[in-house]
């Protein structure tokens, strides 16, 4: 899909920033390349630019910003500039054959509203316009000079800088049909040469719809503040990651977000995250050579600062849209090196101090210290070493609160930092900080060997075959829970966030497979209507989930598995007492070996690892069964095969099964010659632990 761009204008407010509006930059990121790089994160990768003032170097900039990115870039030079975008938007009809993107070169968005933008529903003739409703909320919004929108029953009805009754803003984001062209030529002729007269005439024909993008960033760039608030917007959506360790999130993240990375991108706009990468590293040389120089609360500080530093690639590779998986190599490989390093220079300064010494009444021997210093080194570089062979070898992340994989590392340098700086009074607490490292991580890494070896070694093979278990997802799949649910989510969504009934629909079912929570956070991030909405569903759902009937074969199905042998599970994102309240009531508890649902923040990931590893069951001897793409793709994270159901089909859909009898022809009876060959099934997709590279994280959770 094409997608266009303008960058014609001057922007007189901002002017004195750069050579033209488009390439002025916020956090080292000129505005054109920020919104490239978004769109093409999007999966957009043929772009059209209209350029217009100072539009050569422009067309310079772009020439080479599409050799980098290995994108098309096309550029087209409106001379007419200074007389209205919507002649810059008529210049770009020779570069467009069909349906396209439209956008602003000084908009600054969240790049999950193109992608949900893109893949919508255009009639013959429409353009979609992605509007904010959250008038209330969006404190980034010039008032003033924002272009207002007013919409009902779905359309638009009116656009406008000047509107009096409005009810959204106009995002500049758009997904449009060819005859937007022929509107502008209308619009044109009434004399009328912006972009929004041209959607006033589509409105008109009622051929103008609205995007619902309530609760996603979006900002238009014309002046010093709203640049100031872009980048503080920017800065404020690098959160904690899911890989953060807790010193991470509460310590060190914070630190790098607000402090170190601003400052970085400051001083330093061109840098990148390879760069950074490369500078903590520095950082962690220049700590182990204070450790070996004696000067240990040196050393202690600028180790703390490469951990902090270690995060901030990440955020600029983020924030600079510069995501990649050699970067993301390149940072562990550095991370070793950087540990090992500071650690042998952290054992040589306590050897220095206690070794042959008599300390607490106690004498020090050298080798012994010595001793600790190496358990302390090799156990902490093996705990990172064992999350990744698990993945390449036996195809599993561990989880667990004490031996999970993706965390720990954070902690243990927050350990020798303080240690470090106690030591400076005595340096005993340097030589506990080497013992107490020494004997975690080796205890996670012999925990870890030990659980392997009895995943893989387990016995007790089912009569079909490799197959031991199967887990089953609940709303949709063994109860017929999803149309209630899905009239319920859509009925509260449309009364509460302005969406029309079927946008409503689309969103709730593109999210299943989460918590209700979990999808609202998705659909409207930090919205303040969030809580309340999910008050309101699971108070309902509470009250009428046990009216909702299992399908007619789900207790079949579950007999048929316990007669050969294969152990069933039931994991859903419904809350654990209302799963049970269920269970006892439909007689599904007499069928299946155990049932999880939503409890303590434990989600579906949570829950299937939780059943593997308590119940020693490889994810190559199980299957997941749900009716949701996400439980395939969460099913795949953990290696685990996936069936997918699509009920009411009457035919099997992207390999999926319309009725849970169909199992039946995966697993056959026991005693059969074909029991080998479920996994080779068609229908069952092949779960593979798959490194889902491109993103950085902040390495201190390995």
């Amino acid at each position: 899909m094409k997608c266009v761009i303008i960058a014609a204008g001057k922007g007189e407010r901002i002017s004195g920033r750069g050579p033209s509006k488009p390439l002025i930059r916020l956090l080292g990121v000129p505005l054109i390349e920020r919104t490239i790089r978004t769109a093409a994160g999007a999966g957009l990768d043929d772009f059209c630019v209209v350029t217009g003032h100072n539009g050569h170097t422009l067309t310079r900039f772009l020439d080479g910003l599409g050799r980098r990115m290995g994108v098309r870039i096309k550029t087209l030079k409106n001379e007419r500039w200074e007389e209205g975008n919507g002649i810059s938007v008529l210049r770009a009809e020779e570069a467009v054959d069909g349906r396209f993107v439209l956008l602003m070169s000084d908009h600054v968005f969240d790049g999950e509203i193109l992608k949900r933008l893109r893949d919508q529903p255009l009639n013959d003739g429409e353009v979609r316009l992605a509007v904010d409703y959250g008038l209330d909320s969006n404190d980034s919004v010039d008032v003033e000079d924002v272009t207002k929108v007013l919409v009902n029953d779905g359309r638009i009805d009116n656009i406008g800088k000047h509107l009096a009754n409005y009810n959204a803003y106009d995002t500049g984001i758009f997904l449009c049909s060819p005859s937007l062209f022929s509107a502008v030529r209308e619009s044109l002729e009434r004399g009328d040469t912006s972009l929004s007269g041209a959607v006033r005439i589509l409105a008109e024909a009622g051929l103008a719809r609205p995007f619902n993008t309530e609760g996603r960033f979006w900002i238009d760039v014309d002046d010093p503040v709203s640049l100031a608030k872009g980048r503080s917007i920017l800065l404020s959506n690098l959160s904690s990651k899911s890989a953060d360790g807790w010193v991470s999130r509460r310590l060190n993240r914070p630190l790098s977000s607000r402090v170190f990375t601003p400052l970085l991108l400051k001083f330093f706009p061109g840098i990148t995250a390879n760069q950074v990468s490369a500078l903590s590293f520095l950082v962690a040389l220049v700590s182990a050579a204070c450790f070996f120089l004696g000067h240990v609360v040196g050393g202690a500080v600028l180790l703390h600062l490469a951990s902090v530093l270690d995060g901030c690639d990440g955020e600029v590779a983020r924030l600079k849209h510069l995501q990649s998986k050699i970067g993301d190599y390149l940072d562990a490989v550095l991370d070793r090196y950087a540990d090992g390093i500071m650690f042998a220079g952290f054992t040589y300064y306590v050897l220095q101090q206690m070794g042959d010494r008599v300390l607490l009444g106690l004498r020090w021997h050298p080798l012994l210290i010595f001793a600790v210093g190496v358990a302390a080194i090799l156990g902490h570089i093996m705990v990172s070493y064992t999350s990744a062979k698990s993945v390449v070898n036996l195809g599993y992340r561990y989880s667990g609160r004490w031996i999970a994989a993706g965390r720990g590392r954070d902690v243990r340098l927050f350990i020798f930092f303080a240690g470090g700086l106690a030591a400076h009074f005595n340096p005993v607490f340097a030589f506990l900080c080497l013992a107490v490292t020494a004997v975690h991580t080796n205890l996670v890494v012999a925990w870890r060997v030990g659980r392997s070896w009895r995943l893989e070694n387990s016995q007790g093979r089912s009569a079909a075959g490799e197959l031991r278990a199967v887990i089953f997802d609940f709303d949709g799949t063994l109860a017929d829970t999803m149309p209630f649910l899905t009239d319920l989510a859509v009925r509260l969504m449309t009364a509460h966030y302005h969406l029309a009934p079927e946008e409503a629909r689309t969103r709730y079912l593109e999210t299943t497979g989460l918590d209700f929570a979990s999808q609202l956070e998705e659909i409207f991030p930090n919205h303040t209507k969030n809580a309340e909405v999910v008050a309101a569903f699971e108070t309902e759902k509470n009250e009428r989930i046990l009216e909702q009937p299992l399908f007619p074969d789900t207790i079949p199905t579950l007999a048929y598995l316990a007669k050969q042998d294969v152990k069933t599970f039931v994991c859903s994102s419904t809350r654990q007492e209302l799963i049970d309240r269920y269970a006892r009531k439909a007689g599904l508890a007499n069928y299946v070996d155990d049932l999880r649902g939503f409890r303590n923040g434990r989600n579906k990931a949570e829950q299937l690892r939780s059943i593997l590893a308590e119940t020693g069951i490889r994810p190559d001897q199980a299957i997941f069964v749900g009716d949701s793409p996400r439980d395939g793709d969460l099913a795949e994270s953990i290696g685990l095969g996936f069936v997918r159901v699509v009920r009411g089909e009457g035919r099997d859909s992207d390999g999926g099964i319309v009725s849970l009898d169909a199992l039946r022809e995966i697993i056959p009876p026991a005693g059969s010659t074909e029991y080998a060959t479920w996994s080779r099934h068609p229908h069952v997709r092949a779960g593979v632990a798959s490194e889902r590279g491109g993103r950085r994280t902040q390495s201190n959770a390995l």
